[in-house]
């Protein structure tokens, strides 16, 4: 999704509030915003908060096998997840120009520094090394996002503890926290990261800006520092051509910043390890939720009381039912009969009723009503033949008066209607 850009009337006022020395924010051209951090309960992870930009990091550590160019030495990986929480204009799983950036800034400042003690990650030379992952998470975002991710990334590498090893013969092993007390890192320096916005080909200074601040600026320079006053990396993110005056003040006031915040890292770590040696398990990223949220457990939610309210009296319209009275009652036996209350003399009463009603209702069933139709086929089938016979037998007789000389074949036919008993007689006799 793509953000939509300043119009010209902000870009002209926010311009118009820095040549006059103020921000919106009401913080003046060369003042910082309050930072939070925080370390969780689990070793390893941090959260830093500049303003509203928020980034979560958090360490871990596996054995790998080390490259052919350096096998006696570690490996530190960096990996940012820019989420569409943060910005609207990010894309799940992918970083995009912004993202790349960001990391190849954060490996220059954190890995090429040379800050970790690489060596000390070796458990054997060629075969066996600690391959460290850091993974950086922008929850929020406006403004100064590679001093947030900076902060929050060196804070959680001072807090990880790599696990405790030993080795053998032939394998290595691996012990838990509650076997052997894990290993921290060794950490030469804290290389903190500032930004400082451009204003006027660099002839104004603009020291951490907001998202909105930073659209309208003519760039950026950023500048990683540690408090021994060593400059660890330098960033321009503009082609401007800046004097060496510039670059100077750019730097005094990264360095003021640097030491500044390596003190609150120290204070932080320090406070946790007390706590850990004392057997106490940190509160952790609970600290950054609001007190006003009651959960189940806090007395103040014990406390609450549901509002008091008036009971209308019952109308004597509403049934007798009453389900909240009934108890341990089976919902099936609702409307069902007792065993106790059924009369013996009742049911006998009934069966036998049921008996005589289905005796006097038998009806004829298929099979005999096959049975009954087939003895009538039987029966039209014999008349039929008998009819066939009388048939034959009479014209029979009708020839044999035709072929007598004296009499004519007219008188004949008329003598044998006349005589011709009726068909019924012929039947009748026959089945006698």
């Amino acid at each position: 999704m793509r953000v939509p850009p300043l119009t010209i009337c902000e870009k002209a006022v926010i311009l118009e509030a820095l040549r006059s020395g103020k921000r919106f924010d009401f913080r003046s051209l060369e003042e910082f915003r309050d930072v939070k951090l925080v370390v969780g309960s689990e070793v390893g992870t941090a959260i830093c908060t500049i303003g509203n930009t928020k980034v979560m990091a958090a360490v871990s550590a596996q054995i790998a096998e080390p490259s052919s160019m350096r096998p006696n030495k570690g490996v530190i990986n960096i990996d940012v997840d820019l989420s569409p929480m943060a910005n609207v204009a990010n894309e799940h799983d992918r970083l995009g120009s912004k993202g790349m950036e960001l990391i190849r800034l954060l490996e220059l400042i954190i890995r090429d520094s040379r800050c970790i003690d690489v060596e000390s990650l070796c458990i054997r030379a060629g075969s066996e090394i600690w391959k460290v992952r850091v993974d950086v998470r922008i929850l929020d975002e406006d403004g100064s996002l590679l001093d947030c991710a900076c902060l929050a990334a060196i804070t959680a590498l001072q807090h990880f503890k790599r696990p405790n090893v030993s080795l053998e013969a032939h394998h290595t092993l691996i012990y838990s926290e509650y076997e052997k007390a894990p290993v921290p890192l060794n950490i030469y320096h804290m290389p903190i990261c500032t930004t400082i916005g451009l204003l006027d080909k660099g002839q104004m200074v603009v020291i951490d800006p907001t998202e909105k601040e930073a659209a309208c600026l003519d760039g950026s320079i950023v500048v990683a520092c540690n408090k021994r006053r060593e400059v660890c990396a330098l960033h321009q993110s503009t082609n401007l051509v800046l004097t060496t005056k510039q670059i100077e003040r750019c730097v005094k006031l990264a360095m003021a910043r640097a030491e500044a915040l390596t003190a609150v890292v120290s204070s932080i770590i320090k406070e946790d390890r007390q706590e850990r040696s004392a057997f106490k398990r940190p509160d952790g990223f609970a600290i950054t939720t609001p007190s006003l949220i009651l959960t189940t457990g806090t007395a103040a939610s014990r406390q609450i009381k549901a509002p008091v309210t008036k009971r209308e009296p019952e109308s004597s319209q509403r049934s007798l039912y009453q389900p909240s009275v009934i108890i341990n009652e089976n919902p099936l036996s609702v409307g069902s009969v007792k065993q106790e209350e059924v009369d013996e003399d009742e049911l006998l009463a009934e069966q036998l009723t049921t008996i005589q009603n289905s005796v006097g209702q038998v009806a004829v069933t298929d099979n005999q009503n096959t049975v009954m139709s087939n003895r009538k086929r039987e029966v039209e089938e014999v008349n039929n033949l008998l009819e066939g016979l009388d048939d034959s037998e009479e014209e029979e007789e009708i020839q044999t008066m035709t072929l007598g000389p004296s009499e004519p074949v007219v008188n004949t036919k008329m003598v044998v209607e006349e005589e011709a008993p009726p068909i019924g007689l012929v039947k009748r006799k026959k089945k006698k």
